[in-house]
């Protein structure tokens, strides 16, 4: 009797044993989250207070803080830039993520002086998110502000001076004195006209 239990608990424990190790040969299948390529881009947007041919011309940077962060088509020495005349919305181009991360990008302004022009020279950070299921975000920093804010650029132009406004006044002097002398000429004719009519009365 307790030969066939012995040898029952044999054949137990070696099916055991074979199950296991078939388990452990089998294949597993091990699912990895899958990351959706992300695509963002970063607007610039001028605006001008004033006459916006006077200003404008003025080119824009983009850089990356990491060398190794993707940048638009065009990039040279790690920098994209644009040259932007005209009020509106520009973009750096397109960059491309093949996974998720934070990168974090400078955006500045080459300058140049203009007569009459206030520039806006402000320097701005670009946080960018990607995220393994398609999205991506860009969240703009003005340097030394923590407060997520757009990406502008306002220029304002003075109104104009010198001689412009020379010849407007003389005109408008020029137009007072006519308008004077024309009062004057009206006031003689009625003074004639009313001589005349008391010299008719009196003479019937």
């Amino acid at each position: 009797m307790n030969n066939h239990k012995n040898k029952r608990s044999m054949t137990t424990a070696v099916l055991l044993a074979v199950m296991i190790m078939l388990a452990a040969m089998m294949p597993v299948a091990v699912h990895a989250g899958s990351n959706i390529p992300v695509t963002v881009e970063i607007t610039v947007t001028y605006i001008v207070d004033g006459n916006v041919e006077t200003a404008g011309g003025d080119r824009f940077v983009l850089e990356a803080d990491d060398p190794c962060a993707p940048m638009p088509e065009g990039t040279s020495e790690g920098k994209k830039t644009i040259t932007i005349r005209d009020e509106g919305s520009y973009g750096f181009g397109d960059m491309h993520f093949g996974g998720p991360g934070v990168f974090w990008y400078t955006i500045t302004r080459e300058v140049t002086d203009k007569k009459g022009v206030v520039k806006d020279d402000s320097i701005y950070r670009a946080k960018v998110i990607a995220l393994n299921d398609g999205h991506g975000y860009v969240l703009v920093y003005k340097t030394g502000s923590d407060e997520k804010q757009e990406l502008v650029y306002m220029d304002r132009v003075a109104p104009a001076t010198g001689d412009n406004s020379t010849v407007c006044y003389f005109c408008m002097a020029v137009a007072a004195a006519a308008a004077l002398m024309a009062f004057a000429a009206a006031g003689r004719i009625s003074k004639r006209r009313a001589a005349r009519n008391e010299t008719e009365k009196t003479a019937q």
